[in-house]
């Protein structure tokens, strides 16, 4: 049976529009600064001392590994919007909730799925940028003694939670 492709599979949702060139001069400054306050801010609550060494050793792997995170849960939404759709019998019980799942892609709050899929690549995420603040960006800052185990991990869950992917929840413009 031939499965018919719906326009829908191909409109990028708002989020998926920073792969566009003209996006990034506008949301390459925009997430260095989210990423700085969060830094910054969670530093300053934790009473750490020399924040300004700490910032200028860990921002910029910090927002690198922030967009990268952000990129594996995009990759979360790309798998069960086109990979599964592309791949599932339209006309099963599953097909039909896979169908239902790749409307992420235009409207996360169109049904339970779709607000299930963009829920779990933000956790996913958000899990990322915390493995990678503490793992990597934070390293430098802690084998130097400028913060102890607990703080490391304080600010690192800090960045995952401030700095999620939440506009994977916005709906693309259609």
């Amino acid at each position: 049976m031939k499965k018919d492709t719906k326009l829908y599979n191909m409109i990028m949702p708002i989020w998926l529009l920073v792969i566009f060139p003209f996006t990034w001069v506008v949301i390459l400054p925009l997430n260095y600064l989210i990423d700085t306050l969060v830094l910054k801010l969670t530093m300053k609550k934790l009473n750490v001392e020399k924040r300004k060494e700490i910032y200028k050793m860990t921002i910029l792997k910090t927002w690198i590994y922030g967009f990268l995170g952000d990129f594996i849960g995009a990759a979360v939404i790309l798998v069960v919007s086109w990979g599964l759709y592309d791949i599932v019998n339209l006309e099963t019980a599953f097909g039909a909730v896979v169908e239902q799942m790749s409307m992420v892609m235009l409207n996360p709050f169109d049904n339970v799925f779709s607000f299930s899929i963009a829920l779990i690549a933000i956790i996913v995420a958000s899990y990322f940028i915390y493995l990678f603040n503490y793992r990597f960006a934070l390293k430098k800052a802690f084998e130097e003694g400028y913060i102890d185990e607990s703080t490391k991990k304080k600010i690192a869950i800090s960045m995952a939670v401030f700095t999620a992917p939440y506009v994977f929840f916005l709906p693309a413009p259609y």
